[in-house]
């Protein structure tokens, strides 16, 4: 057992026990290291006596060899019990021829004569575990050396008188234990008892969880301030015990409340999770959820599914003309109205992102049901919706996948039915079509123009083409019009009726936009720089352009970056751009104005032109559609229109410029009500940089 795990009384017994016995070992032990040393010594010193008188004695005896007084000599030793050997060597004998006498003793118990212990020449005391040994010369009366004479004795005395020191030793130790145990029992009734009393009362507080027992004692040492710091625990824990008690009701409430908010926490999280935050519909993860289901639940029943994918066509518009305020407002009317083109709770409506919904249709029994369910979303949809005092229009495109015919998951259904829905907006929008492979076949080449689209920048496929803009009078060249073309190996030339509103759709527009302005503005400088001076070159802005933060900040950069006149840089805006939002767009203009540029209004007419608004804008051309143009020497409404629109721009000081001449009586008729500048295939068609510089070249020659 370790010494830690006895009880206190044992441990009192145990360390009284060998303190004792150290404290009595180490005393003992110096009292006779002491003893047998001074012991020792007294024999050594006895021994020299003894061996110089026997050396006296024994000088004449060696000198004449007298045996007989070596005999006395040796009677003498008989009667000292501890000389166990002796021995006298003469050094030469009488006569010199002669070996020299030795005579020796020998104690009669002796059975046989003991080594000497070295030599006896060294004439010093000489130890073995059993004797002492010492020798010394014998002188003669010439002091002259003429013998040796040896004595050892035995070391019984030490041995004895060790035996009895170690007996005596044993004797002490035995009583000092008694007496130890005697003292420690004493001792640890004293101590060790008081601690079994608040050991007890310990196991009872632990057993019973009572913690108003104490324990008692008149003590004043350190067990008395030990019972009375064990009262003061017990006091502080009850204490402390009745607070926890308090908290634990407490928190027992507040842990109640807690959950009772997670759990409406967490449906409102899983509320969240399945659902748009914006109109409150499912969003992409429920409605897959769901339409799972209905799948399922159809190839049991056998049941026939629609799948509509709804997108609202020119959504960007309102968001980049009015705002995302009017766009999300808008998205929000939608989505009731969607909601109530359908049974509840069979169907679901669903917000993919964006301006996209799908509408799941389950047992229809029909497909046609599904179209007569598209044409009542088309016809609730466009009746306009009100925001700030605006009347918002807005027209779906939807494309209907049927279950099982158009596909047996999710994933089939929802992409046949973006694929009718881009043949639906491919022929005019705000209707719908049925998937069909044909339309696969229309999506699958829109995707991939898509894709080269986005590398076509990258791979410098874009060029600025510039069509000339014309003074009416003179004939002359006064600027022109930068126009992208996009040369793709995989296409070829593509027109940009084709990959414009692909690049409006996707937002590529606004990096194709910030190149075509920079490369317009360079090639502007380079006529400057051959001496082509006064022309202007005019470059649209797209509507996404055009409510870019950066936008005014990016034009400046831009000019300083090119160093070009920014007189001879015009921006142009269609009609449609700038009317919805007015009051913004005035504050934009002006700023594009503080900047020295040319403001003009591109397609004017083709839109909803408020006189009161266009008199207030800072702008300095009309461009008239061709649309018009194109009419003027037939249709008397358009020839009336262009004269009226020729003659209110100029009324505002503003100047006019008649796109798409192609006649010569187009000309004339411009001519005659004194518009300003023509562009048309008449004088000039648009033609790539190079062709442009060559043509200023043979026009400035003249």
């Amino acid at each position: 057992m370790h010494l830690k795990d006895m009880s206190i009384r044992y441990k009192l017994i145990t360390m009284t026990l060998f303190i004792s016995g150290i404290v009595l070992l180490l005393s003992s032990t110096a009292f006779v290291v002491n003893d047998l040393q001074m012991l020792n010594q007294m024999m050594i010193s006895n021994l020299e006596m003894q061996t110089k008188i026997a050396g006296n004695y024994a000088a004449s005896a060696v000198e004449f060899e007298d045996e007989d007084v070596i005999k006395d000599i040796f009677e003498v030793f008989a009667e000292d019990k501890h000389i166990v050997f002796a021995q006298i060597q003469a050094k030469f004998s009488n006569d010199g021829q002669s070996t020299p006498p030795v005579y020796s003793y020998l104690r009669v118990d002796q059975t046989e004569q003991p080594l000497l212990l070295g030599d006896i020449q060294q004439y010093q005391p000489q130890y073995s575990d059993n004797f002492l040994q010492y020798s010394l010369p014998i002188f003669s009366r010439d002091s002259d050396i003429i013998g040796t004479i040896v004595l050892m004795l035995d070391r019984e005395l030490v041995y004895a008188r060790l035996k009895t020191y170690s007996t005596i030793a044993i004797i002490i130790v035995f009583v000092s234990a008694m007496i130890g145990i005697l003292l420690s029992s004493r001792l640890q009734q004293i101590i060790s008892a008081p601690v079994l009393k608040l050991v007890e009362a310990m196991h009872n507080i632990s057993a019973h969880k009572n913690y108003n027992l104490r324990v008692i004692t008149d003590s004043r040492d350190e067990i008395g301030v030990l019972y009375q710091g064990f009262n003061e625990m017990l006091t502080t824990i009850q204490e402390r015990d009745n607070q926890l008690e308090q908290h634990r009701n407490h928190l027992e409430t507040i842990v109640a409340e807690r959950t009772a908010e997670l759990k409406k926490l967490n449906l409102k999280l899983t509320y969240q999770a399945y659902h748009d935050a914006l109109t409150n519909l499912p969003n992409r993860a429920l409605f897959i959820k769901r339409t799972e289901q209905a799948i399922f639940h159809a190839q049991t029943s056998h049941e026939m599914l629609a799948m509509l994918f709804i997108d609202l066509d020119r959504f960007k518009n309102i968001n980049d003309t009015l705002g995302h305020a009017a766009g999300d407002h808008l998205l929000q009317e939608v989505a009731k109205r969607l909601l109530m083109c359908i049974r509840h709770p069979e169907d679901t409506v669903a917000r993919l992102g964006g301006d996209e919904f799908t509408l799941l249709l389950r047992d229809i029994r029909d497909p046609l049901n599904a179209g007569i369910v598209a044409e009542r979303i088309i016809k609730i949809l466009t009746t306009p919706i009100r925001f700030n005092q605006h009347d918002l229009y807005i027209t779906p495109s939807i494309g209907i996948s049927i279950y099982p015919k158009d596909g047996e998951d999710v994933g089939y259904l929802m992409k046949n039915a973006d694929v009718g829905m881009y043949v639906a907006k491919k022929q005019g929008r705000n209707n719908y079509r049925f998937f069909t492979n044909a339309g696969h076949i229309a999506a699958t080449t829109r995707l991939n123009m898509e894709n080269k689209l986005r590398q076509a920048l990258e791979y410098c496929e874009f060029e600025v083409w510039y069509q000339p803009r014309f003074e009416v009078t003179t004939r002359r060249i006064v600027g022109a019009e930068a126009l992208i073309r996009w040369r793709s190996p995989e296409f070829n030339l593509v027109p940009p009726a084709q990959f414009i509103p692909l690049a409006e759709d996707t937002g590529l527009i606004i990096p194709i936009g910030e190149w075509v302005l920079k490369t317009a503005c360079e090639e502007s400088l380079n006529w400057q720089h051959k001496g082509y001076t006064g022309l202007h070159v005019s470059v649209n802005l797209s509507a996404r352009q055009f409510i870019q933060e950066d936008l005014l900040s990016s034009i400046e950069r831009l000019i300083q970056q090119i160093q070009i006149d920014p007189h001879y840089l015009e921006l142009e805006l269609t009609e449609s751009l700038i009317m919805p939002n007015a009051e913004d767009t005035i504050e934009t203009l002006r700023a594009l104005k503080r900047l020295g540029v040319q403001i003009s209004v591109d397609d004017f007419g083709t839109g909803y032109s408020s006189l009161s608004y266009l008199k207030r804008f800072p702008i300095d051309i009309l461009k008239i559609d061709q649309s018009f143009v194109a009419d003027i020497n037939t249709t008397n409404d358009d020839c009336v229109l262009v004269a009226a629109i020729i003659a209110m721009a100029h009324n505002l000081r503003l100047k006019v410029v008649a796109e798409g001449v192609e006649t010569q009586a187009q000309l004339d008729f411009l001519q005659h009500h004194k518009c300003d500048y023509i562009q048309g295939f008449l004088l000039g068609k648009p033609m790539p940089a190079h062709d442009f510089q060559q043509l200023l070249k043979d026009h400035f020659s003249r």
